[in-house]
């Protein structure tokens, strides 16, 4: 399996911790320059939807992490990959992701992404069926999610080049985040979008977001505070990993339930 890792040029201290982590894993890699959304602009429609603007409080940096994503569709069709593992640069990886990410790949058709890193918004546990399930090693599944409409995440999955193909061919204007898989099953850029269980890559809370999400905004706050978060005064540093820590646990819990599905993203057997 071969991975491609989007890293901003900027971001040194990401780029040394995903390497790391990499290095663990015995995977093939290489790096992908991220789209800089401070970069864009956001009145080029050919480029960017102004529906972006309603969908996301950030625009600019959700632009830019979307065009990171579509950059690396572009790059596996090129190079000829029938799957490829997509990474960001803020994760946790497991030891054994080389031969998971194999595992994973061996059970995907058609235009389908598997998530292994995947939230809940709102905040709470994603409802994941049995129906279906496939296992994988070391007693984990690859299942669908019951509602399709909470899925967020893209930091970490494994994708087909007929999902590329597809992203590659619609995608652009940007009108949706990197994560909106319910926005990309629902267009028909995707025929299924599943989810491995239990959750082998997980964010790394001493990252904030490059686009926001878990960062403290764009207003006056940011200005006032931005420096010192930068700088990692101790005591506030560690207030922040905490509260990025709970911001994630929140997001980032699954559980097996027992219910119909609100929205089946899949269109395959």
């Amino acid at each position: 399996m071969h991975a491609y890792v989007i890293n901003l040029a900027r971001s040194v201290d990401r780029r040394a911790h995903i390497t790391a982590e990499l290095q663990r894993t015995g995977l093939d890699y290489e790096f992908m320059p991220a789209v800089d959304g401070q970069t864009l602009d956001l009145d080029n429609s050919a480029l960017i939807d102004p529906s972006l603007a309603s969908r996301c409080p950030f625009p600019a940096g959700a632009a830019g992490c979307a065009l990171s994503h579509y950059n690396i569709y572009r790059k596996i069709i090129e190079d000829n990959r029938n799957r490829a593992l997509i990474l960001e640069d803020d994760v946790t990886l497991p030891a054994d992701l080389g031969d998971l990410a194999d595992a994973v790949a061996d059970h995907l058709t058609g235009a389908e992404v598997a998530l292994l890193n995947y939230g809940s918004y709102p905040p709470g546990p994603l409802g994941v069926s049995m129906e279906g399930s496939v296992d994988l090693p070391c007693s984990r599944v690859l299942a669908l999610p019951v509602d399709a409409r909470q899925l967020v995440n893209a930091g970490a999955y494994v994708i087909t080049r007929q999902a590329c193909t597809r992203m590659v061919d619609h995608v652009v204007p940007i009108r949706a985040t990197a994560d909106d898989w319910r926005f990309f099953y629902e267009e028909g850029l995707l025929d299924r979008v599943r989810c491995v269980l239990p959750q082998p890559v997980t964010k790394c809370p001493e990252f904030a977001s490059t686009i926001g999400l878990y960062s403290l905004g764009n207003g006056l706050r940011a200005r006032l505070v931005g420096p010192l978060v930068r700088h990692k005064i101790p005591l506030l540093h560690q207030a922040i990993l905490y509260r990025r820590q709970r911001i994630m646990r929140n997001w980032d819990r699954a559980e097996v339930v027992d219910t119909p599905f609100v929205q089946k993203p899949s269109r395959l057997g």
